[in-house]
Formats: C-alpha cells, structure tokens, sequence
C-alpha cells in the first residue's frame, strides 16, 4: 500500500512539472519574440540615425560622428548602450540643427527626423508589449505550485524593460533571463524514474525478508509442536 502512495504521488509530481514546463517554455518563448521585437525597433531608429548623420557631415563639425552599430543582439546590455547612444546621437545632431539654419530646413534632415519620431513610438510599443509578455510569464511562473518548480526546472523570473525618449532610465538584465530547453526535466524524470525503481527494489527486498522472517518462525513452531506431541 505504501508503495502505490509513493507511486502515485511520483506520477503526480511527473504530471505537475511537465504541465508547468510547458505552459512556461510557451510564455518564454513569446517573451523573447518580443524582446526581439524592440531590438528590430531600435536598430529601425539607429539605422536612420545614421543617414541623419550623412546629411550632417555636409555641414561643419559634421565630421565627429561616427556611423552608430546596429546589431541583432536582444542581450538587455547591448540594448541599453545602444538605444542610450541614439538618444546621445540624436539630441547632438538637432542641436546642431539649431545652430545651423541651413541644416533646420533641409528637407532630407526633416523628413528623416520625422521618421525617427515615427520610429521612437513604434519602440516604445514594442516595448510595452514585451513587458506585458514579461508580466503573463511571471504571473504563471509566481502561482502555486509552479512557483516551487520553476527554478529547478530552469526557469528564472523575466526582467521588465523601461525606457524613455531620451535613453534608458531603469533597465534590468535581460541576460539573466535564461529558461532551459529540456535537460533539467529530462533529468527530474531520469531521477524520478529511479526513485521509483528504487523504491519498488526496497519494497520487494523488504517483502523477500519478510517472507524468509514469516517461513522461519513458521518452521519453528512446527518444530516445537512435534516436541510437544512426543
């Protein structure tokens, strides 16, 4: 009877961890497209940066800016410098607008700072929408039991992102949002198998002295109820 409560309740603690892992492997997964999502949105807003850039070269001073990296890199470090790099490039380039009026009214330079404007809201959605991403994967991870689980089962809590216009005033790192892809489970249910087998070997072995315990006692009471008939 003991042994089928531990089996039962293994089966039971298999069932519950492959639920969570799943439920948050597709939660994580959406967490990441949508972190990709505002890396695209940025490098959209670098990349035309850059051409605001050529169009300024052709005025003085022009020379001192350096074309800015677009890179395909969601780590929250490489966000943060980069999208904090823009605003930097950007808030330099319109104050030499300022100074310039030639540069104020090229119709290139304007057209160009629209579309950045344009772009700047386009990754403040994209961003509001990785973070409610961010807040169905750690409502799920945070409910019982997951919450007991999710760790062991490699799954550590999201990061929001918060940005401003200007640059990044509060970040935290995206690159401690690490989940597993399957090894640590594997693992349970490698460990929860040989629990289980462990226990069934424990029981029968058990059983085996029990049985060897009950013939013994058994043949001497036989023996001691033949001495008492002679």
């Amino acid at each position: 009877m003991l042994f089928f409560l531990f089996l039962l309740l293994i089966i039971a603690s298999v069932f519950v961890t492959i639920k969570s892992y799943n439920s948050l492997q597709a939660l994580a997964q959406n967490v990441r497209e949508k972190a990709s999502n505002v890396q695209v949105s940025i490098s959209k807003k670098l990349s035309l940066i850059n051409q605001m850039i050529d169009v300024v070269k052709n005025y003085q001073e022009g020379e001192q800016f350096v074309q800015l990296k677009i890179s395909q890199d969601t780590n929250a470090n490489n966000l943060m410098s980069t999208y904090q790099q823009s605003g930097n490039v950007l808030s330099t380039l319109q104050g030499m607008a300022e100074r310039f009026p030639n540069l104020k009214a090229n119709e290139q330079y304007n057209n160009l700072s629209h579309s950045i404007a344009t772009c700047e809201v386009d990754v403040q959605n994209k961003r509001v929408a990785y973070n409610e991403s961010v807040k169905d994967y750690n409502v799920v991870r945070l409910k019982i039991p997951t919450v007991f689980i999710a760790r062991f089962i490699g799954f550590s809590e999201a990061p929001y992102l918060q940005f401003d216009t200007s640059g990044i005033t509060d970040v935290t790192t995206l690159k401690d949002f690490k989940t597993d892809d399957g090894e640590r489970l594997n693992q349970l249910l490698s460990d929860a198998g040989k629990q289980i087998s462990g226990a069934g070997k424990t029981i029968v072995t058990h059983a085996g002295q029990a049985g060897k315990y009950i013939g013994e006692k058994i043949k001497e009471r036989k023996g001691e109820d033949n001495r008492t008939d002679h």
